[in-house]
């Protein structure tokens, strides 16, 4: 008997290793969040901006320690023994590449604190509103029939109001490039309110947007006083039987190309093999700080 005692103390002294080396992991609790609900912000002047989102994903912190990336909808774990915050920043697809997820500066964080419930799912009712620095300009809404918004350069179709119900995204109208062959297979239209973009801060272009065809949307930096002008097509966009929401990302287009004004370009036409199509915009806004 003797002769094993020095083997049972050594499994013993193993066992109890194992149990110190492998400690008994911690139970999470779990927060679920299926999407942001955007709140109005009464102090943006102008009080003109749309609403529409489309917050795909959401960046996550715990008492300001970073928790990781998430597509909503999306539940994921948190550890903790004791009470906390967690921080959700939301986040969108820019320039329409979901593979470029990023937080959107104009759109505030919000947060949560709770108390541990290992094992539980918490669902957090997100919000978010643009922050109270958001400025905004152009704003075009199609809801005034007859309002001038976009001029045509080349082609001829021009961006016109529908009032139809099936084509309108919210208000009263949206805006409608209709293509048909033979003739009218070209739409290359600019914004009819030049505006200006200020060097080195954020700043988007936004829209809804529903079509069958794809477009294109691009800039035209201006310099007063001269016929020198620098144009490109920023994001082409492709179609979508649904309504959705897109952002252009315009701060390196404007660090790069300084103009004194500048001019939001849209362009539309009928791919080959394709005898008709329609582009629908709604909301088209310009946002910086």
């Amino acid at each position: 008997m003797l002769k094993y005692f020095p083997v049972i103390i050594f499994l013993g002294f193993a066992c109890l290793s194992c149990n110190i080396k492998n400690p008994k992991e911690p139970t999470p609790t779990y927060i679920h969040i299926d999407s942001f609900t955007m709140v109005d912000n009464p102090k943006v002047i102008p009080p003109k901006l749309s609403l529409s989102n489309q917050i795909a994903a959401v960046y996550v912190y715990y008492n300001n320690n970073p928790i990781g990336y998430f597509d909503l909808p999306a539940t994921f774990p948190v550890i903790t023994n004791g009470r906390g915050q967690i921080k959700v920043f939301p986040a969108i697809a820019v320039d329409g590449l979901n593979n470029f997820m990023a937080t959107y500066p104009f759109y505030a964080a919000d947060t949560l604190t709770f108390d541990p419930q290992p094992g539980a799912i918490i669902k957090m009712a997100a919000k978010t509103r643009y922050h109270d620095s958001t400025k905004h300009y152009l704003n075009y809404s199609f809801s005034s029939f007859g309002t001038v918004s976009f001029t045509l350069l080349n082609g001829t179709v021009p961006i016109t109001t529908t009032t139809e119900p099936a084509n309108i995204f919210e208000g009263t109208g949206s805006g409608l490039i209709s293509l048909h062959l033979p003739l009218d297979t070209l739409s290359e239209s600019k914004s009819f309110d030049p505006f200006n973009v200020p060097v080195g801060v954020d700043a988007y272009i936004e829209l809804n947007y529903k079509s069958t065809v794809p477009f294109y949307i691009g800039l035209r930096a201006n310099l007063n006083g001269s016929t020198t002008y620098y144009q490109r097509y920023l994001s082409g966009i492709n179609p979508s039987d649904k309504w959705q929401k897109f952002y252009l990302a315009i701060k390196d287009f404007a660090a790069q190309y300084k103009g004194d004004y500048y001019d939001l370009y849209i362009k539309a036409s009928l791919p080959a093999g394709v005898t008709s199509g329609t582009v629908l915009i709604d909301n088209v806004q310009f946002v910086y700080f």
